[in-house]
């Protein structure tokens, strides 16, 4: 992100340190290094402030950010992703359903590489997708359109963690479901 540059380049050249420029817009050193290092965006009312600090336009500390968040290339990676990730879910169905014909060390090598490859395509898109940098964005775009603010909807870790464990035992469920079903169906497994 080159907000990341602008954020340095504007505190060096106003004389801040991180504990200075914290103490001025009311949040902690580690937030800045944070927005400095990459690891976290700032949301839009930091970035009001910090224009307000350093007395320039949101256009000006963020115009090159909005236009990366905004090209096509990242938008047609994740799509690449998601498409590898859906053909490496196909294949490991489809190395179940070839044990029928193939030997059972083959399908077993061919299910192992693309449940691997799955899981990595599957991290490399949560990465690539990173909600918070989205919501952030979404946040920004309405101002710069509007010039409103929009309201935050407080989610608790606690619901986030609640909707990550629903996807997950969905997710379990419908994989042993359609492992059982190839299994006892195609393969004709006996319990």
């Amino acid at each position: 992100m080159f907000v990341t540059k602008q954020l340095i380049h504007f505190r060096k050249l106003n004389g801040l340190t991180q504990d200075d420029l914290a103490n001025k817009i009311h949040v902690s050193r580690q937030t800045i290094s944070h927005w400095e290092t990459g690891k976290n965006y700032p949301d839009i009312q930091s970035l009001l402030l910090l224009c307000d600090v350093y007395d320039i336009s949101l256009d000006d500390l963020i115009h090159d950010d909005v236009k990366a968040l905004k090209s096509k290339s990242t938008l047609k990676q994740t799509r690449w992703v998601l498409a590898g990730s859906i053909i490496c879910i196909v294949i490991t169905y489809l190395s179940l359903i070839s044990m029928k014909w193939f030997p059972f060390l083959f399908s077993v090598m061919l299910l192992s590489i693309s449940s691997t490859l799955g899981v990595v395509f599957l991290i490399i898109l949560i990465t690539k997708t990173n909600f918070l940098q989205l919501h952030t964005y979404q946040e920004i775009s309405h101002y710069i359109k509007t010039g409103k603010i929009i309201s935050k909807r407080k989610i608790s870790k606690r619901h986030n963690l609640m909707l990550a464990i629903l996807g997950a035992l969905t997710g379990l469920a419908i994989g042993l479901l359609l492992t059982l079903l190839i299994g006892v169906y195609w393969l004709h497994w006996s319990f």
